[in-house]
């Protein structure tokens, strides 16, 4: 089990649900998950959250990066579970409550392929429980009963992709960047591939030194930043 500590004493412990990485935070005696993972995975992602949660298994929020079944296929089942409030960027609303979001795009000839084939003959996998969001939010989003923490748009990878940057010293990015292969971050489908990069610019303008990605391995800021400067010169 990976675990990550700002100097804020910050706990950002790894939930490895199925192919996605979900974190649990554990700031100011608050608790809250990022992303869900995959439903055929929900007793780990259960099991892995009463471990950590106190006696009385009560999670404070739920954070979605964004709405693809891999994210959100177990919020329904952490909501009614743990309780939390669920938060998701304004732009994936209508998505969540209605329980689908379309496979985005791929970001090259091959995964770009593979999505018109997913979407064309197998758009049920994109389908979940469907649930209403309690803080709907679009911009940025500081919680008021969390220093420390903050939600920034990076749209790209969906128009309403979010990061959250914890102590800004280390962001949860979701599929704003993915790193399971070595020296490769970008990820293999993205809506807007352009708007991404953008996002990307936006996270180098936070001072994290450690980007945690919902697939692969952690992503420090000097790679992000030479793969940047590649796709802009």
């Amino acid at each position: 089990m990976f675990v990550w500590k700002t100097n804020c004493n910050t706990k950002i412990i790894l939930f490895k649900i199925g192919i996605t990485n979900c974190y649990f935070i554990e700031i100011q005696n608050k608790f809250i998950l990022v992303d869900t993972g995959q439903k055929r995975h929900s007793n780990k992602l259960n099991s892995c959250l009463e471990s950590k949660l106190d006696t009385k298994k009560k999670l404070d929020y739920l954070i979605l990066s964004h709405t693809h079944y891999d994210h959100s296929q177990n919020a329904r089942m952490v909501q009614q579970r743990f309780s939390p409030r669920v938060l998701v960027h304004k732009k994936e609303c209508d998505s969540l409550e209605n329980g689908f979001t379309t496979l985005p795009e791929g970001t090259n000839t091959i995964t770009n392929f593979i999505s018109a084939m997913g979407n064309k003959f197998a758009s049920w996998i994109g389908e979940y429980e469907p649930l209403v969001a309690d803080i709907k939010f679009d911009e940025s989003v500081v919680l008021e009963d969390i220093d420390g923490l903050r939600i920034i748009e990076t749209p790209g990878h969906t128009i309403g992709s979010i990061s959250i940057i914890i102590d800004d010293e280390i962001a949860i990015v979701g599929d704003t960047l993915f790193r399971v292969f070595t020296n490769k971050i970008m990820p293999p489908f993205a809506d807007d591939k352009y708007e991404l990069i953008e996002s990307w610019k936006k996270l180098l303008q936070t001072n994290c030194k450690l980007f945690l990605p919902a697939h692969g391995k952690a992503i420090h800021r000097e790679l992000l930043e030479k793969e940047y400067r590649k796709l802009i010169t």
